[in-house]
């Protein structure tokens, strides 16, 4: 790889040194110095240039269904603490990494991007620094990574996640055990209606399911049952909902459930008590009839110390277990968002004021519970987000099991031990056990979320469900903290896998496919995540026996077979566990 070179903003441009960090990687340390006056001030642009060859997409944290190389001239793909992180990585048509492109960079909002020039068929690789970023800093260090090394395209991914572990000191905080058990949601059953009693017996009901923490969502703050944040940023109790909220939370861990509650984070709604006291400390107010909320800046100390409290006095008064951040996304700077005022700001970086509010709420909540729990939701999903949070929550996809599993494989790839978790799943009452665990088995490689009403569900469904969290709950190590293995992304992984040295669990989400044993494994579960009847399994020659469940986890079928490949008939979300003779 060329040494990236500035083709815009030659003034800034210090100096750019080449390392190697190991086989087929490269760090490029670039330094830049800002001009004295501000007009000189513009973006830089690191570009370098390698060879296209057997590409057949590209991805990053946020890319969604999109996998598509675009043109040279494509939009960047910006990241910063709010949003995203600052990785791109291409690869070939059988999941080999091609090119992993990774910034040093994780806090301040920058710009990367890869495309194809038409002229001549070469990769062009870019790295934008924004004028604004040069012009706070005057000296701006930068490393980028480059990765062309043959591996799985999913190997690379975990590569950076490492080295922002290791090489640039972005330590995560500890995912406890309990925020990797089973989770019963309030959202997508109740929305904003909620009542304690009703709660209380959900809770009861989930908790004979295998559910081990509850997280009440929005609704428990405002009596208004109308979707929107208009009455967000008292974070009062809804006494009619409510009458005794500390009591209402202490039932439910009498019942065995940890307890969490959602707030959203930046959100000060137009009809909130606080309105007038903080209206003027604001980074813009979105008007949409669904939002009615202004967005808080947290430039401000008295809006950092204001959050912090909150969330703290809310942790020690009613003995929460955790909390559920929302919308963190939205801290962002805008064209309409005010400029900094040295008189009544201390950071002029919204970025940098964001960071220091994020860990001051995780110190503060963690000096009152060590193994709090912590969720924050795509698309506030990068390494510096990490830091503050434990639990990586997939973005809103109601009933969407596709979505869910992407989603899932996304965050995993560049999560490391942080747990990682599914939209919650939701159906509808008179939905089918065996199609409701389909979206189980697109969630199998998280930590589930489920919020469908308890008290409707049939015999079967609560046996569908009974199984499937004791089977999650079981393989829990084995499924959410061995590195996860994820066949063509470009077709959004329509075969998964985990395994550590004896044993494997692959799940199929496309019908005809043939599924190969893992190399070395004695036992491998195969979980049909399609409405196909049958798979094809090639066990490299190893001859072993088979056992085949239905959606309940009943044994439906048993028998022995020869090594090779070999069809096996399987129920619309059945198993089968293939176990190598002795």
């Amino acid at each position: 790889m060329d040494t990236p070179v500035v083709i815009k903003g030659e003034r800034f441009f210090a100096g750019c040194k080449k390392r190697t960090a190991g086989e087929d990687v490269e760090i490029f340390h670039v330094l830049l110095e800002a001009g004295e006056k501000e007009q000189d001030w513009e973006d830089v642009l690191l570009d370098w240039r390698v060879p296209y060859l057997d590409c057949a997409g590209i991805w990053n944290p946020v890319c969604g269904f999109n996998r598509s190389i675009d043109a040279d001239y494509c939009r960047f793909h910006k990241s910063m603490t709010a949003r995203s992180a600052p990785v791109v990585c291409i690869f070939s048509e059988d999941g080999e990494n091609r090119c992993t492109i990774a910034a040093s960079e994780t806090r301040e909002a920058i710009g990367i991007r890869a495309g194809v020039r038409e002229e001549n068929g070469m990769l062009v690789c870019q790295v934008q620094i924004p004028a604004a970023l040069l012009g706070n800093q005057k000296v701006f260090e930068l490393d980028i990574r480059m990765d062309t090394g043959k591996k799985p395209y999913y190997r690379a991914i975990e590569d950076v996640s490492a080295w922002w572990e290791q090489a640039c000191d972005i330590v995560p905080v500890c995912a406890p055990d309990v925020a990797k058990e089973p989770v019963y949601s309030t959202w997508y059953a109740y929305h904003q209606n909620l009542m304690a009693e009703e709660i209380e017996e959900e809770c009861s009901l989930a908790v004979k399911l295998g559910f081990r923490t509850v997280i009440l969502d929005d609704g428990w703050q405002t009596d208004d049952n109308n979707r929107g944040y208009a009455f967000c940023g008292d974070w009062e109790v809804s006494g009619n909902r409510f009458p005794d909220f500390a009591a209402h939370i202490r039932k439910v861990h009498d019942m065995g459930l940890r307890y969490m509650i959602w707030y959203s984070v930046p959100f000060l709604g137009m009809k909130s008590q606080r309105w007038e006291e903080f209206k003027d400390m604001l980074l813009y107010v979105d008007e949409n009839p669904l939002i009615r909320a202004g967005v808080l800046d947290p430039r401000y100390k008295k809006v950092r110390d204001y959050l912090t409290d909150t969330y703290a006095e809310a942790m020690e008064k009613w003995d929460l277990d955790g909390l559920k951040l929302d919308f963190v996304d939205c801290m962002v700077e805008t064209p309409d968002s005010p400029a900094y005022d040295p008189e009544k700001m201390d950071f002029d970086s919204v970025q940098e004021a964001l960071d220091c509010l994020m860990r001051a709420v995780y110190e503060r909540l963690s000096e009152k519970k060590k193994d709090v729990m912590i969720e924050f939701r795509q698309s506030y999903i990068g390494p510096n987000m990490r830091r503050y949070g434990n639990m990586f929550r997939v973005g809103d996809c109601p009933d969407s099991a596709i979505r869910n599993r992407v989603g899932i494989v996304d965050l995993r790839m560049l999560s490391g031990q942080t747990a990682v978790h599914s939209d919650p799943l939701m159906w509808h009452e008179q939905e089918e056990p065996q199609v409701a665990a389909i979206q189980i088995i697109s969630s199998i490689f998280s930590t589930p979320q489920i919020s469908v009403k308890m008290k409707t569900l049939t015999p079967d469904m609560q046996r569908m469900l009974r199984f499937w969290i004791s089977f999650m709950r079981e393989n829990r190590t084995l499924l959410q903290d061995q590195p996860i293995c994820a066949l063509e992304p470009h077709n959004l992984y329509p075969v998964v896998w985990t395994q550590d040295e004896s044993r494997a669990v692959m799940a199929v989400y496309s019908e005809n496919r043939i599924l190969r044993i893992p190399d070395d494994v004695k036992e491998c579960v195969i979980l049909n995540g399609t409405k196909g009847k049958r798979v094809v399994l090639d066990t490299c020659g190893q001859k072993g026996s088979v056992t085949v469940r239905d959606c309940f986890g009943e044994a439906v079928e048993a028998q022995v077979k020869d090594g090779g490949f070999y069809e096996v008939s399987v129920p619309v979300a059945g198993q089968v566990y293939w176990q190598a003779e002795a």
